[in-house]
């Protein structure tokens, strides 16, 4: 567990760790944050924001269930929004993933615990996951307000299991089979960077200089989407923690627009981001230099070696 850093003005030289064996520090010449929640980068004294205008969520998956019932359930009510079809439990042609409007009933009981009504499953009798989404009061980085949330959503996941015994056929028998370890949030503290990407950028495809990625989905869609279903950049610099010469960061503390950020912080988003951080901070390990000091060039040759697609 990161519990601190060692810094030296605008240089992280090391970071400290508490384990079992207790407390150690880390040297090193470069650093990448991808805690998620940047602690490193707040250990650092770089510049964040904690806009907590997201809520946080955990996910119940359910045993003893019919997804086809599911399916014909919401149906009946005549509002299926999403409808995947591929293989479960090994066959062709199944519905893996569902979602749509649920009877009134059902409905204004699943809003009151957060609960959303898409699931997705590759086995006949599961429901890989179903979301109970809490707003925190407080703050999502606080020890004391995030426990208590951590009980709140899981008192929303046993009720969203007894509501699928209640009001789904197919459902009656029907039991928690795993939670997530813990709670996640999908905008803790957002760390400053040298580039902030914006909307602008995400929906009207642009590109850089500096290029690390390109990306085109948008989990705000079709409201939200990336013109003429093309992709976006992002850049190097936006990766780069302002102030600070040898860290970067990447994944879901990048972006400050929510806007934007329904777009940056997805998971093949932040498999990138993460690639293309880790890449620049070897380099800049072998070469003894800072993030803003290792030539772009260098970094775009070793991620198209990497096979990494960039586009302009």
């Amino acid at each position: 567990m990161l519990t601190g850093a060692i810094t030296d003005g605008p240089k992280v030289n090391g970071v400290i760790i508490n384990s079992r064996s207790g407390r150690d520090a880390i040297f090193a010449k470069s650093f990448v944050d991808c805690t998620a929640y940047g602690d490193l980068s707040a250990y650092a004294g770089a510049k964040y924001t904690e806009p907590n205008d997201y809520a946080c969520c955990n996910s119940v998956g359910i045993g003893n269930v019919d997804i086809e019932k599911y399916k014909k359930y919401i149906e009946e009510n005549g509002k299926i929004s999403q409808l995947a079809m591929g293989f479960r439990s090994g066959k062709d042609g199944k519905t893996v993933r569902v979602q749509g409007s649920l009877r009134k009933e059902f409905a204004e009981e699943a809003k009151a615990i957060g609960m959303s009504p898409v699931t997705t499953t590759v086995h006949d009798n599961y429901l890989m996951f179903i979301k109970c989404n809490y707003k925190v009061p407080g703050n999502v980085n606080n020890r004391d307000d995030m426990a208590r949330a951590e009980l709140e959503v899981r008192r929303r996941m046993a009720k969203a299991v007894e509501l699928f015994r209640k009001y789904v056929p197919g459902c009656e028998a029907a039991f928690m089979a795993r939670t997530s370890p813990s709670l996640c949030i999908r905008r803790g503290r957002l760390i400053a960077c040298d580039y902030d990407i914006t909307h602008e950028d995400v929906i009207e495809g642009r590109h850089f200089d500096d290029d690390v990625l390109a990306y085109g989905f948008h989990d705000n869609a079709p409201r939200y989407q990336v013109r003429n279903g093309g992709t976006y950049g992002i850049p190097y610099q936006a990766l780069r923690v302002k102030g600070i010469d040898n860290l970067m960061c990447a994944g879901m503390m990048i972006t400050s627009d929510h806007r934007a950020h329904m777009s940056t912080r997805n998971t093949v988003s932040c498999m990138a981001q993460g690639q293309a951080a880790g890449t620049a901070a070897a380099m800049c390990a072998s070469k003894k230099c800072g993030t803003r000091e290792l030539p772009y060039a260098d970094l775009k040759a070793a991620l198209l070696s990497a096979s990494v697609h960039l586009e302009s």
